[in-house]
Protein backbone atom coordinates (compact mmCIF):
# COMPACT_ATOMS: atom_id res chain seq x y z
CA UNK A 1 0.00 0.00 0.00
CA UNK A 2 1.54 3.35 -0.84
CA UNK A 3 0.70 6.84 0.82
CA UNK A 4 0.13 10.24 -0.29
CA UNK A 5 -0.42 8.99 -3.74
CA UNK A 6 -4.32 9.60 -4.50
CA UNK A 7 -6.11 12.46 -4.87
CA UNK A 8 -4.44 16.40 -4.39
CA UNK A 9 -5.60 17.91 -1.23
CA UNK A 10 -6.80 21.17 -2.66
CA UNK A 11 -9.31 18.11 -4.85
CA UNK A 12 -10.40 16.23 -2.36
CA UNK A 13 -11.70 19.32 -0.19
CA UNK A 14 -13.18 21.18 -2.96
CA UNK A 15 -15.21 18.26 -3.52
CA UNK A 16 -16.30 18.38 -0.01
CA UNK A 17 -17.39 22.01 -0.72
CA UNK A 18 -19.29 21.10 -3.42
CA UNK A 19 -20.86 18.25 -1.72
CA UNK A 20 -22.06 20.89 1.49
CA UNK A 21 -23.33 23.31 -1.56
CA UNK A 22 -25.38 21.05 -3.41
CA UNK A 23 -26.76 19.74 -0.12
CA UNK A 24 -27.59 23.46 1.07
CA UNK A 25 -28.84 24.51 -2.83
CA UNK A 26 -31.46 21.44 -2.51
CA UNK A 27 -33.07 22.86 0.80
CA UNK A 28 -36.91 24.04 0.35
CA UNK A 29 -37.41 27.55 0.37
CA UNK A 30 -39.13 27.42 3.62
CA UNK A 31 -36.73 25.40 5.28
CA UNK A 32 -33.72 28.11 4.07
CA UNK A 33 -35.81 30.91 5.52
CA UNK A 34 -36.97 29.59 8.89
CA UNK A 35 -33.85 27.47 9.49
CA UNK A 36 -31.14 29.08 12.17
CA UNK A 37 -27.88 29.54 10.22
CA UNK A 38 -25.72 29.26 12.80
CA UNK A 39 -26.89 25.88 13.87
CA UNK A 40 -26.60 25.00 10.26
CA UNK A 41 -22.75 26.03 9.95
CA UNK A 42 -21.59 24.15 13.13
CA UNK A 43 -23.45 20.89 11.79
CA UNK A 44 -22.02 21.00 8.34
CA UNK A 45 -18.64 21.73 10.31
CA UNK A 46 -18.97 18.94 12.74
CA UNK A 47 -19.56 16.64 9.64
CA UNK A 48 -16.90 17.85 7.27
CA UNK A 49 -13.94 19.42 9.05
CA UNK A 50 -10.72 17.26 8.98
CA UNK A 51 -8.64 15.98 11.99
CA UNK A 52 -5.02 16.54 11.11
CA UNK A 53 -3.15 13.36 11.70
CA UNK A 54 -0.90 13.15 14.91
CA UNK A 55 1.65 10.47 15.38
CA UNK A 56 2.57 8.95 18.82
CA UNK A 57 6.23 8.71 18.18
CA UNK A 58 6.92 7.79 21.88
CA UNK A 59 5.24 4.65 21.20
CA UNK A 60 6.73 3.40 18.37
CA UNK A 61 6.95 -0.54 19.03
CA UNK A 62 9.63 -3.11 17.21
CA UNK A 63 8.81 -6.87 16.21
CA UNK A 64 11.20 -9.44 14.14
CA UNK A 65 10.54 -12.40 12.29
CA UNK A 66 13.04 -14.43 10.29
CA UNK A 67 12.36 -14.59 6.15
CA UNK A 68 13.81 -15.31 3.09
CA UNK A 69 15.26 -12.52 1.68
CA UNK A 70 15.20 -12.07 -2.41
CA UNK A 71 18.94 -10.61 -3.59
CA UNK A 72 19.59 -10.03 -6.99
CA UNK A 73 22.31 -11.88 -8.59
CA UNK A 74 25.22 -9.80 -9.81
CA UNK A 75 26.28 -12.46 -12.04
CA UNK A 76 23.02 -13.04 -14.16
CA UNK A 77 23.93 -9.79 -16.15
CA UNK A 78 27.15 -11.48 -17.72
CA UNK A 79 25.75 -15.15 -18.00
CA UNK A 80 22.03 -15.76 -18.20
CA UNK A 81 21.94 -19.24 -17.28
CA UNK A 82 22.37 -18.01 -13.47
CA UNK A 83 19.25 -17.62 -11.93
CA UNK A 84 18.25 -13.24 -11.82
CA UNK A 85 17.33 -13.69 -8.21
CA UNK A 86 18.18 -15.46 -4.97
CA UNK A 87 17.17 -16.31 -2.05
CA UNK A 88 18.92 -16.14 1.36
CA UNK A 89 18.36 -16.32 5.47
CA UNK A 90 17.53 -12.77 6.64
CA UNK A 91 15.23 -10.81 9.00
CA UNK A 92 11.88 -8.82 8.48
CA UNK A 93 12.17 -5.94 11.14
CA UNK A 94 8.44 -4.34 11.46
CA UNK A 95 7.79 -0.65 12.85
CA UNK A 96 5.14 0.15 14.12
CA UNK A 97 3.79 3.73 14.75
CA UNK A 98 0.40 4.70 16.55
CA UNK A 99 -1.44 7.78 15.16
CA UNK A 100 -4.72 9.84 15.42
CA UNK A 101 -6.73 11.62 13.15
CA UNK A 102 -8.76 11.52 9.88
CA UNK A 103 -6.93 8.29 8.50
CA UNK A 104 -8.04 9.39 4.44
CA UNK A 105 -5.85 12.13 4.77
CA UNK A 106 -2.79 9.60 4.58
CA UNK A 107 -3.84 9.06 1.25
CA UNK A 108 -4.03 12.51 -0.21
CA UNK A 109 -1.01 13.92 -2.48
CA UNK A 110 -0.25 17.56 -0.77
CA UNK A 111 0.65 20.60 -2.78
CA UNK A 112 3.95 20.49 -1.88
CA UNK A 113 5.48 16.92 -1.55
CA UNK A 114 8.73 14.72 -1.49
CA UNK A 115 9.57 13.12 -5.09
CA UNK A 116 9.57 9.24 -3.80
CA UNK A 117 7.05 6.36 -2.80
CA UNK A 118 5.60 6.11 0.65
CA UNK A 119 4.97 2.10 1.28
CA UNK A 120 3.64 0.63 4.10
CA UNK A 121 2.73 -2.66 4.76
CA UNK A 122 -0.20 -2.20 7.01
CA UNK A 123 -2.35 0.62 7.64
CA UNK A 124 -4.93 0.62 10.48
CA UNK A 125 -7.82 3.19 10.59
CA UNK A 126 -8.21 4.72 14.19
CA UNK A 127 -11.74 3.77 16.02
CA UNK A 128 -13.62 5.18 18.94
CA UNK A 129 -11.49 2.86 21.27
CA UNK A 130 -8.12 2.94 19.66
CA UNK A 131 -5.71 4.33 17.93
CA UNK A 132 -4.62 3.87 14.07
CA UNK A 133 -1.34 2.06 13.16
CA UNK A 134 1.00 2.55 10.31
CA UNK A 135 3.46 -0.29 9.94
CA UNK A 136 6.71 -0.21 8.00
CA UNK A 137 9.00 -3.04 7.24
CA UNK A 138 12.95 -3.16 7.12
CA UNK A 139 14.32 -6.50 5.21
CA UNK A 140 18.15 -7.50 5.77
CA UNK A 141 19.97 -10.55 4.94
CA UNK A 142 21.66 -12.20 7.72
CA UNK A 143 24.91 -11.44 6.62
CA UNK A 144 24.54 -7.55 6.30
CA UNK A 145 23.57 -7.43 9.87
CA UNK A 146 26.39 -9.66 11.00
CA UNK A 147 28.59 -6.68 9.06
CA UNK A 148 27.70 -4.07 11.56
CA UNK A 149 29.35 -3.39 14.23
CA UNK A 150 26.15 -1.74 16.17
CA UNK A 151 23.19 -3.56 14.13
CA UNK A 152 20.59 -2.05 16.55
CA UNK A 153 21.52 1.11 16.08
CA UNK A 154 22.01 0.83 12.09
CA UNK A 155 18.23 -0.38 12.02
CA UNK A 156 16.98 2.69 13.99
CA UNK A 157 19.34 5.00 11.88
CA UNK A 158 17.54 3.83 8.55
CA UNK A 159 14.17 3.83 9.95
CA UNK A 160 14.51 7.29 11.40
CA UNK A 161 16.00 8.49 8.12
CA UNK A 162 13.08 7.08 5.97
CA UNK A 163 10.56 8.24 8.46
CA UNK A 164 11.40 11.76 8.71
CA UNK A 165 10.48 11.81 4.67
CA UNK A 166 6.75 10.41 6.07
CA UNK A 167 6.70 13.14 8.84
CA UNK A 168 7.00 15.55 6.55
CA UNK A 169 4.14 14.89 4.01
CA UNK A 170 2.36 14.18 7.21
CA UNK A 171 3.15 17.67 7.69
CA UNK A 172 2.40 19.38 4.26
CA UNK A 173 -1.30 17.40 4.58
CA UNK A 174 -2.26 18.89 7.63
CA UNK A 175 -0.71 22.17 6.82
CA UNK A 176 -3.32 22.42 3.65
CA UNK A 177 -6.43 20.76 6.36
CA UNK A 178 -5.97 23.27 9.00
CA UNK A 179 -6.45 25.72 6.06
CA UNK A 180 -9.52 23.90 4.77
CA UNK A 181 -10.72 24.30 8.61
CA UNK A 182 -10.03 27.82 9.10
CA UNK A 183 -12.22 28.29 5.89
CA UNK A 184 -15.18 25.99 6.21
CA UNK A 185 -17.64 27.75 8.74
CA UNK A 186 -17.24 31.31 6.08
CA UNK A 187 -17.86 29.23 3.17
CA UNK A 188 -21.13 27.22 4.46
CA UNK A 189 -22.12 30.86 5.71
CA UNK A 190 -21.91 32.18 2.16
CA UNK A 191 -23.46 29.48 0.74
CA UNK A 192 -26.85 29.48 3.27
CA UNK A 193 -26.93 33.23 2.49
CA UNK A 194 -26.30 32.39 -1.42
CA UNK A 195 -29.55 30.35 -1.12
CA UNK A 196 -31.57 32.47 1.20
CA UNK A 197 -30.93 35.47 -1.28
CA UNK A 198 -32.88 33.05 -4.07
CA UNK A 199 -35.57 31.83 -1.75
CA UNK A 200 -36.13 35.75 -0.75
CA UNK A 201 -35.71 36.92 -4.91
CA UNK A 202 -38.03 34.12 -6.08
CA UNK A 203 -40.78 35.02 -3.44
CA UNK A 204 -40.47 38.49 -3.82
CA UNK A 205 -40.61 38.63 -7.82
CA UNK A 206 -44.09 35.83 -7.22
CA UNK A 207 -45.88 38.77 -5.87
CA UNK A 208 -44.86 41.07 -8.32
CA UNK A 209 -46.20 38.71 -11.11
CA UNK A 210 -49.59 37.76 -8.67
CA UNK A 211 -51.17 40.36 -11.43
CA UNK A 212 -55.52 40.08 -11.60
CA UNK A 213 -56.70 38.42 -14.78
CA UNK A 214 -57.97 39.83 -17.98
CA UNK A 215 -61.49 38.15 -18.34
CA UNK A 216 -63.94 38.61 -20.83
CA UNK A 217 -66.72 41.23 -20.08
CA UNK A 218 -69.47 37.85 -20.83
CA UNK A 219 -67.29 35.78 -18.59
CA UNK A 220 -69.51 33.34 -16.03
CA UNK A 221 -67.27 34.11 -13.30
CA UNK A 222 -64.81 37.04 -12.83
CA UNK A 223 -63.01 35.06 -10.27
CA UNK A 224 -60.68 31.69 -10.26
CA UNK A 225 -62.96 28.28 -9.13
CA UNK A 226 -61.06 27.61 -5.29
CA UNK A 227 -59.84 24.11 -5.50
CA UNK A 228 -60.16 21.69 -2.88
CA UNK A 229 -56.47 20.42 -1.89
CA UNK A 230 -56.14 16.72 -0.65
CA UNK A 231 -55.11 17.59 3.32
CA UNK A 232 -51.75 16.13 3.16
CA UNK A 233 -48.92 15.93 6.13
CA UNK A 234 -46.38 17.90 6.41
CA UNK A 235 -42.96 16.37 4.85
CA UNK A 236 -40.38 15.64 7.19
CA UNK A 237 -36.70 15.69 6.77
CA UNK A 238 -34.80 12.64 6.57
CA UNK A 239 -33.67 11.91 10.11
CA UNK A 240 -29.93 12.64 10.83
CA UNK A 241 -28.18 9.56 12.84
CA UNK A 242 -25.76 11.41 14.82
CA UNK A 243 -23.82 10.37 17.83
CA UNK A 244 -23.71 11.72 21.12
CA UNK A 245 -20.76 12.95 22.10
CA UNK A 246 -19.61 11.42 25.29
CA UNK A 247 -19.48 14.83 27.12
CA UNK A 248 -19.64 13.28 30.62
CA UNK A 249 -16.89 11.12 29.92
CA UNK A 250 -12.33 12.21 30.35
CA UNK A 251 -10.71 11.80 27.17
CA UNK A 252 -8.63 8.34 26.35
CA UNK A 253 -5.42 10.97 26.33
CA UNK A 254 -5.88 12.02 29.82
CA UNK A 255 -7.33 8.27 30.88
CA UNK A 256 -3.41 7.23 29.35
CA UNK A 257 -1.52 10.19 30.59
CA UNK A 258 -3.00 9.40 34.45
CA UNK A 259 -1.94 5.92 34.56
CA UNK A 260 1.60 6.57 33.02
CA UNK A 261 1.91 8.89 35.78
CA UNK A 262 0.73 6.47 37.96
CA UNK A 263 3.35 3.88 36.70
CA UNK A 264 6.48 5.94 36.80
CA UNK A 265 5.41 7.01 40.29
CA UNK A 266 4.88 3.23 41.53
CA UNK A 267 8.10 1.83 39.25
CA UNK A 268 10.12 4.31 41.30
CA UNK A 269 9.11 2.92 44.30
CA UNK A 270 10.28 -0.75 43.24
CA UNK A 271 13.43 0.79 42.87
CA UNK A 272 13.71 2.08 46.48
CA UNK A 273 11.62 -0.73 47.41
CA UNK A 274 13.67 -0.75 51.26
CA UNK A 275 11.66 3.12 51.73
CA UNK A 276 8.40 1.99 50.49
CA UNK A 277 8.29 -1.28 51.81
CA UNK A 278 7.90 0.12 55.26
CA UNK A 279 4.54 2.50 54.81
CA UNK A 280 1.29 1.76 54.53
CA UNK A 281 -1.70 1.53 51.87
CA UNK A 282 -2.87 5.46 52.48
CA UNK A 283 1.24 6.52 52.68
CA UNK A 284 1.44 5.08 49.57
CA UNK A 285 -2.03 6.17 47.61
CA UNK A 286 -0.67 10.01 49.17
CA UNK A 287 2.57 9.65 47.11
CA UNK A 288 0.85 8.84 43.99
CA UNK A 289 -2.10 12.01 44.66
CA UNK A 290 1.20 13.90 45.37
CA UNK A 291 2.77 13.52 42.06
CA UNK A 292 -0.69 13.54 40.20
CA UNK A 293 -1.20 16.91 41.48
CA UNK A 294 2.19 18.05 40.24
CA UNK A 295 0.42 17.34 36.52
CA UNK A 296 -3.15 18.18 37.19
CA UNK A 297 -4.43 21.32 38.08
CA UNK A 298 -8.41 19.74 38.81
CA UNK A 299 -8.74 18.88 42.50
CA UNK A 300 -6.63 15.27 43.30
CA UNK A 301 -7.95 14.26 46.39
CA UNK A 302 -7.56 10.99 48.54
CA UNK A 303 -10.69 9.17 50.76
CA UNK A 304 -13.07 10.87 48.65
CA UNK A 305 -17.00 10.09 49.38
CA UNK A 306 -18.25 8.06 45.76
CA UNK A 307 -21.80 6.83 45.70
CA UNK A 308 -21.07 3.76 48.24
CA UNK A 309 -18.27 4.30 50.38
CA UNK A 310 -14.76 6.31 49.48
CA UNK A 311 -12.76 5.97 46.92
CA UNK A 312 -8.67 6.44 47.09
CA UNK A 313 -7.63 8.61 44.51
CA UNK A 314 -10.29 10.82 42.45
CA UNK A 315 -9.72 13.66 40.13
CA UNK A 316 -12.97 15.56 38.86
CA UNK A 317 -12.69 16.77 35.14
CA UNK A 318 -15.14 19.97 35.26
CA UNK A 319 -18.50 18.85 35.30
CA UNK A 320 -17.32 15.49 33.43
CA UNK A 321 -16.86 12.22 35.01
CA UNK A 322 -14.08 11.55 37.21
CA UNK A 323 -11.38 9.08 37.08
CA UNK A 324 -10.87 6.88 39.90
CA UNK A 325 -8.29 4.84 41.42
CA UNK A 326 -8.28 2.53 44.32
CA UNK A 327 -4.66 1.28 46.18
CA UNK A 328 -4.35 -1.98 47.74
CA UNK A 329 -1.84 -4.13 49.18
CA UNK A 330 -1.71 -7.82 48.19
CA UNK A 331 -3.25 -10.36 50.35
CA UNK A 332 -4.63 -13.07 48.30
CA UNK A 333 -6.49 -13.32 45.29
CA UNK A 334 -9.93 -13.24 47.57
CA UNK A 335 -9.37 -9.58 48.53
CA UNK A 336 -8.19 -8.30 45.02
CA UNK A 337 -11.83 -9.47 44.05
CA UNK A 338 -13.35 -7.23 46.85
CA UNK A 339 -11.03 -4.23 45.27
CA UNK A 340 -12.70 -4.78 42.04
CA UNK A 341 -15.79 -5.20 43.53
CA UNK A 342 -15.22 -1.76 45.60
CA UNK A 343 -14.21 0.26 42.50
CA UNK A 344 -17.71 -0.59 40.65
CA UNK A 345 -19.16 0.28 43.89
CA UNK A 346 -17.80 3.37 44.01
CA UNK A 347 -18.32 4.19 40.09
CA UNK A 348 -21.55 6.28 39.59
CA UNK A 349 -22.75 6.01 35.37
CA UNK A 350 -20.42 8.72 34.10
CA UNK A 351 -16.92 7.06 35.52
CA UNK A 352 -16.24 4.48 32.84
CA UNK A 353 -12.35 5.09 33.82
CA UNK A 354 -10.82 3.38 36.49
CA UNK A 355 -7.66 2.02 37.79
CA UNK A 356 -6.68 -0.63 40.65
CA UNK A 357 -2.78 -0.19 42.21
CA UNK A 358 -1.57 -3.31 44.00
CA UNK A 359 1.38 -3.34 46.03
CA UNK A 360 3.19 -6.68 46.86
CA UNK A 361 5.05 -6.17 50.18
CA UNK A 362 5.49 -10.21 51.57
CA UNK A 363 5.43 -12.50 49.31
CA UNK A 364 8.52 -13.66 47.48
CA UNK A 365 7.65 -14.86 44.32
CA UNK A 366 5.95 -11.81 42.74
CA UNK A 367 5.82 -14.08 39.10
CA UNK A 368 2.87 -16.31 41.11
CA UNK A 369 1.17 -12.87 41.92
CA UNK A 370 1.14 -11.63 38.19
CA UNK A 371 -0.01 -15.25 37.24
CA UNK A 372 -3.03 -14.93 39.51
CA UNK A 373 -4.35 -12.17 38.07
CA UNK A 374 -3.46 -12.60 34.89
CA UNK A 375 -5.62 -15.71 34.99
CA UNK A 376 -8.65 -13.86 36.71
CA UNK A 377 -8.36 -11.37 33.79
CA UNK A 378 -8.59 -14.22 30.99
CA UNK A 379 -11.52 -15.09 32.71
CA UNK A 380 -13.36 -11.95 33.90
CA UNK A 381 -12.90 -9.10 31.02
CA UNK A 382 -14.34 -8.89 27.72
CA UNK A 383 -11.16 -8.25 26.01
CA UNK A 384 -7.49 -6.97 27.37
CA UNK A 385 -4.24 -5.86 26.43
CA UNK A 386 -1.02 -6.22 28.55
CA UNK A 387 1.45 -2.65 28.26
CA UNK A 388 4.14 -3.69 30.68
CA UNK A 389 4.73 -7.60 32.44
CA UNK A 390 2.85 -5.72 35.60
CA UNK A 391 0.30 -3.59 33.77
CA UNK A 392 -2.83 -4.70 32.20
CA UNK A 393 -5.25 -2.44 30.16
CA UNK A 394 -8.85 -4.47 30.39
CA UNK A 395 -13.04 -3.31 29.43
CA UNK A 396 -15.22 -4.96 31.22
CA UNK A 397 -19.11 -4.87 30.93
CA UNK A 398 -21.00 -3.46 34.15
CA UNK A 399 -24.44 -5.00 33.26
CA UNK A 400 -25.91 -3.35 36.40
CA UNK A 401 -25.89 0.25 34.32
CA UNK A 402 -25.27 -1.50 30.32
CA UNK A 403 -21.99 0.08 30.02
CA UNK A 404 -18.24 -0.89 29.53
CA UNK A 405 -15.64 0.11 31.69
CA UNK A 406 -11.71 0.88 31.19
CA UNK A 407 -10.02 -0.58 34.22
CA UNK A 408 -5.99 -0.38 34.40
CA UNK A 409 -4.73 -3.03 36.54
CA UNK A 410 -0.82 -2.28 37.95
CA UNK A 411 1.14 -4.57 40.40
CA UNK A 412 4.14 -3.55 41.46
CA UNK A 413 6.98 -5.62 43.87
CA UNK A 414 8.07 -3.64 46.91
CA UNK A 415 9.32 -6.51 48.76
CA UNK A 416 12.68 -6.37 51.07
Amino acid sequence: MELFSGKEVRQFTSELMNKINGEIQSFSDQKIKSCNVNEWIEYYYSKYSLYPIVLYENNITQSMVEEKIKKYNPWFKNNHYENEFFMTDGYCITFTIPYDGSAELLKLKPNTYIMTSFEVVDLTMPSNDNYGLISLDFKYTNQELKEKENPKQFVEDQFSKKFDSYKKMIEYVNSEIELFNLSIRDKIQHYLNERRIKATDFEMISEKLNLPLHLSANAPNISPIPLKRIERLPKVSLPQNRPIPKEYSISDADYKNINNIIHSSCTSMENTARTFNKIGEEELRDIIISNLSTHYIQQVTGETFRKVGKTDIHISFENKSAFIGECKIWHGIKNFKEAISQLMGYSTWKDSKMSLIVFNKNNKDFGSIRLVIEQWIKENTNRYNQENANVWQCTLHRPDINENINLCIMVYDITV
